[in-house]
Formats: structure tokens, sequence, C-alpha cells
């Protein structure tokens, strides 16, 4: 449930946060290097999660192709980049940021925009990497408390395991990733199993990506004593164009709940995107 909860607010919600290590490498340009010279111009998403609601994303660039509006109905989010920081303003003057170093991400968040019993709280996610330029570790604060901590995991050059802490030791979630042979070209957030960890933003600035196109998500949380508390399976479906674009990308999710002295339940979502793309 998590998860596509977290597919169906992409695009939505503006995150924005970069940092990097101090690295001779810069990551961001290591990805422009590799591009198709495609751009993504808006993105259509019909989900059955929000009582069948759809939603289309048109985004703007500025003159050296970074993200510079992300436009939805009455909603925009405005992006602005400095040498160590990507801030994004929505119209009601809310503000994220991820700071960076060498390009990427080495910090990101938000103040106030987390509510828990009518409270609101500050959140800020800090970024580690390895020597090879893998996210390994992402941890996660309220209001400057720790509250979960997430270790990934790569083979093949690919993200393939994560597992989340709850800093009380209460809740473990361990997350698999499974891949095609496919090469991701232009991968977009909700196709990236990184988003599900990061403040994502496009441009490469959380270490190198997964090489491949993801199409299945399979997460188990059990409580402190080993006992299941949920289970998620997504499956996802991709098509691209000639020039390795993802053109549509369909989840279907499986979320098992198991309630204390309960019997479990079992619900199913889907999520469909649509996206179209300018090219040189």
């Amino acid at each position: 449930m998590q998860r596509i909860i977290k597919l169906a607010m992409v695009a939505l919600v503006a995150i924005i946060s970069i940092a990097s290590c101090k690295k001779e490498i810069n990551w961001n340009e290591q990805l422009l290097a590799k591009g198709n010279g495609c751009k993504l111009t808006s993105l259509k998403a019909d989900l059955d999660l929000l009582g069948n609601y759809s939603y289309t994303v048109n985004f703007s660039y500025d003159t050296q192709g970074r993200i510079s509006k992300a436009t939805t109905g009455s909603e925009t989010n405005t992006y602005t980049y400095s040498t160590n920081k990507i801030t994004a303003v929505d119209e009601s003057g809310y503000m994220a940021e991820i700071i960076l170093e060498n390009g990427r991400a080495v910090s990101s968040g938000s103040a106030g925009t987390i509510m828990v019993g009518g409270v609101y709280y500050d959140y800020t996610k800090k970024y580690t990497y390895n020597s090879d330029g893998y996210l390994i570790q992402v941890k996660n604060y309220l209001n400057k408390e720790l509250s979960t901590t997430d270790d990934l995991t790569y083979a093949n050059g690919n993200l393939v395991k994560a597992v989340s802490v709850s800093a009380d030791l209460r809740y473990t979630e361990t997350a698999t990733y499974l891949y095609s042979n496919e090469i991701a070209v232009n991968t977009y957030e909700i196709a990236d199993p990184l988003s599900y960890h990061v403040d994502y933003f496009p441009g490469g600035y959380f270490g190198k990506q997964s090489k491949n196109v993801l199409i299945k998500s399979v997460s188990k949380t059990v409580d402190e004593n080993g006992d299941p508390f949920s289970d998620d399976i997504i499956t996802v479906t991709s098509q691209y164009d000639a020039k390795g674009n993802a053109t549509s990308i369909n989840f279907s999710d499986v979320s098992t709940f198991y309630p204390f002295g309960g019997a479990p339940t079992t619900e199913t979502y889907s999520a469909k995107y649509a996206l179209s793309y300018t090219c040189k």
C-alpha cells in the first residue's frame, strides 16, 4: 500500500533535494553524456487507488535543459538551481530542497510537510554512497530524530535489495527488485526503484541508476517478533519507443495486511502512465 501511494503521488508533490559526495566525477554530467537527447514534456496518470483519478503533468525546461516547471491543473512547482542546491516551490509557497556536492545529493527535505496526530513535522533524508558511486544508505529523520534507516544492495549494476529498519526496531521492511534484460535509457521516476527511498529528482543526482528495466518489486514488513505486518507485490509493464523512452508504464499492486488477532486482508490497485517527449 505504501508503495502504490508513492506511485499515485509522484509528480504531484514538489520534492527537491540534491547532494553529492566529494569525488572528481560529476555524476550528473556522466548521466547527460549517455542521454538520448529526449526530454519528457507531459505525463498522464490514471489511478484506481483514488477512485479512478486522472491527472496530467506538463514539464518546462530552462536553457540548460533542466526542469524549470511542472504544472498540473492550477498547481505549479517551480525549480531553481545553484551550485549546491535545487529548490522547488509550489504556488502556495511550500518549499523543498536537495543539497548537492559535485552534482550528487547528500541530503534533502522540507519543513512542516508530514502531519501525525495533527502535528506537522520537518523531515530530512541523508545519503551515503560507496566508492563505486552507488547509493547504499538513506537515513530518514523527523524533527531531527532518526526515524528509519534504509540499506541498499546492488548486483550486476542494479539495485536488488533494500532493508528499512525503524529506529525503535519495531518494524523491518525488506524489498527485492527484479529486472528484465532491457537497458534503461531514459528512466522516469516511477520506474526507478531508487524513487522508493529518496526525494527523487531527474538528472542522476543520487548516484548510479539501475542499468536494466524494473519489472517487479516484492516487499515484506515484519514486526520486532518477526511476525508479518504487510506484503506488497508490484508488477511493472512498460512500452518503449525507438530511442529507448518509456511511453507507457503500468503498475499492478497486490497488498496483504496482517492485523493483530485478525485474518489477513488483500487489496489490489493499479496505476497507468502515458509519457510524451521532445527529442533533438
